[in-house]
């Protein structure tokens, strides 16, 4: 399964293509086939799934009991996905439509979340992980936690 870390700012083109950085494209297994799955996210980035990472994710979607609330996210995903393999640059395309949601126009920053890629609008990145260190530690020790983690090292 890949595995994605760090961030990179790119551009993407006109044609609304946008590089995913060699170090993500090495991590990417044989079953992924170079694809990926692009879906909305929280707070307008959206995700980029590899293709076995987007599978399990998938299925776990589809199971979900049909109540009005799952119908509804299950329209947004699933109605507003792309699948885009990379081409020979490396790069993959983003709908007009998810490049909408996600207010991305010209400059984009790519984070790895360890099995898929947010991709942020740079300036909304920026101003969203731009907070102060106190929002952080709180946060930090919140899911540190949730791990059973202390966090006292």
């Amino acid at each position: 399964m890949a595995s994605f870390f760090g961030n990179y700012d790119y551009s993407v083109d006109a044609k609304g293509r946008v590089n995913i950085p060699s170090k993500f494209r090495k991590s990417l297994s044989a079953e992924d086939e170079e694809r990926f799955f692009v879906v909305r996210g929280p707070k307008n980035n959206l995700r980029a799934y590899p293709k076995a990472a987007w599978d399990k994710r998938a299925d776990k979607l589809s199971a979900l009991p049909e109540t009005p609330r799952n119908l509804s996210l299950k329209q947004m995903i699933f109605g507003n996905l792309s699948d885009s393999t990379l081409d020979v640059q490396g790069r993959i395309m983003l709908t007009p439509d998810l490049m909408d949601y996600a207010q991305i126009t010209k400059e984009v920053t790519l984070v790895g979340m360890s099995e898929y890629i947010e991709l942020w609008e740079t300036g909304k990145y920026k101003e969203h992980i731009g907070g102060s260190p106190k929002d952080f530690d709180e946060a930090f020790y919140a899911v540190e936690a949730e791990l059973g983690e202390s966090g006292d090292e």
